[in-house]
């Protein structure tokens, strides 16, 4: 099972979670002190692009240097 990150739209907390893809969403623990009921949501974050150094990449060796 891989990690999730979850972040609450009440208080804007961010938890990373052990949770498999048809698991319930989590409640936030820190509204839950507070007595309300949140559901937090699923963040998707944006990867980059691979930075490749050295010598035996395409990008460093066979590409037209102009």
């Amino acid at each position: 099972m891989p990690f999730y990150t979850f972040k609450c739209p009440s208080c804007n907390k961010e938890e990373e979670l052990l949770q498999g893809m048809n698991d319930e969403l989590p409640l936030c623990k820190e509204c839950d002190l507070k007595n309300h009921i949140v559901e937090m949501k699923r963040v998707f974050k944006s990867v980059g692009k691979p930075k490749f150094k050295g010598s035996g990449f395409y990008e460093t060796d066979y590409k037209d240097k102009k």
